[in-house]
This record gives C-alpha cells, sequence and structure tokens, in this order.
C-alpha cells in the first residue's frame, strides 16, 4: 500500500478522508487529498463485499464519482490558469477510472 503524505490519514475512515478532498482549497494538495479518499473508499468497498450493504455501497458509489468531478476540475484549472502539480500528478487515481 503507498504511503500517504498525510500520516494522520491511516486512521481516519473514507468518509473523514472524503471530506477532506472536497473541502481541499489548495492545489498543491488537493491531489494527495483525492488520492487518499479514493483509497479508503475502495478498500471499504473491497472490505464490504463480502456482506454487501446497499445505502453504503450507493454512498461509496456517489463518493467515488464526486472524487472523479473533483479531479476532472483540477484538471481543467491546471490546463487554464497552470495551477502547480505535485511532484507526482500521474498518481491521482490507484485504479483506473471508467
Amino acid at each position: 500500500m503507498a504511503t500517504s503524505a498525510y500520516p494522520q490519514s491511516q486512521s481516519m475512515d473514507w468518509k473523514e478522508l472524503y471530506q477532506l478532498a472536497i473541502l481541499e482549497l489548495d492545489p498543491i494538495k488537493l491531489p494527495e487529498r483525492i488520492v487518499d479518499a479514493r483509497r479508503a473508499i475502495v478498500e471499504r468497498l473491497e472490505v464490504t463485499v463480502a456482506k454487501p450493504q446497499a445505502y453504503e455501497h450507493q454512498e461509496l458509489n456517489d463518493a467515488l464519482n464526486g472524487l472523479r468531478v473533483i479531479h476532472r476540475e483540477y484538471e481543467r484549472r491546471l490546463q487554464r490558469y497552470g495551477e502547480q502539480r505535485n511532484s507526482n500528478p500521474g498518481s491521482l487515481f490507484l485504479i483506473e477510472p471508467d
């Protein structure tokens, strides 16, 4: 498992990490926040595969879609305004988006 730039994120649940990602205003920190949230969501999906709960799977799916939108907007702003990227821009998604 990759290490986060935010060590405290290892102990947070996916909802907290998702909130941090959607509320992040710093374009330098945003990619790592997205990665952390996505990782936590995917891990939670893997845990719940054996005992699926429809409401939680819907929440997880909605959160992944929200992260995709944030990522797209981040990329659009990079192209338009030339905001700085973090040192590893290709690492935004651990799993290729659909």
